[in-house]
């Protein structure tokens, strides 16, 4: 309840107000017990001038339903040469992610993601760099050191 008042009068969740500190350490902390949203990567983009608004919404809802199946593909980002893992502190910076992308390549998709821990994920990808709420006016970049693993 406190929580959600604090955010009604800042603007920042939880996780945001962590992050804003910028103190890395104290946000890789938290991250180990704050669940983040992923985003999934979409089954394909559509071109939305070659769809009425009906073929568009018929396509976009099964591919959501495709990517809520068992198997996970999180979207990992190629960006200056570096793997990003963008990861959302609540679904409307997901969906501020997704509609960014949307206008930028002028196209539509549907869109999953799943709820997870952060070190629970990060057993399952290789990527170099966490992105907290990519392409939102505050946003944080977390740099992944390599384990070497014998």
């Amino acid at each position: 309840m406190i929580s959600k008042l604090v955010e009604a009068i800042t603007g920042q969740d939880d996780l945001e107000r962590v992050a804003a500190k910028n103190d890395t350490p104290a946000l890789c902390e938290y991250l180990q017990t704050r669940p983040v949203w992923i985003p999934q990567r979409p089954k394909r983009f559509l071109d939305a001038a070659n769809f009425s608004e009906q073929e568009l919404l018929t396509l976009i809802e099964k591919d959501s339903r495709d990517l809520s199946g068992q198997t996970v593909d999180l979207w990992i980002l190629d960006m200056d040469g570096k793997k990003h893992l963008p990861i959302f502190s609540n679904p409307k910076k997901l969906e501020a992610f997704s509609a960014t992308i949307s206008k930028d390549l002028n196209k539509v998709f549907g869109l999953g993601c799943i709820q997870e821990l952060l070190p629970e994920v990060l057993k399952q990808v290789d990527v170099e760099v966490i992105v907290l709420n990519a392409f939102s006016k505050r946003h944080w970049a977390i740099e992944i050191e390599k384990v070497k693993r014998s």
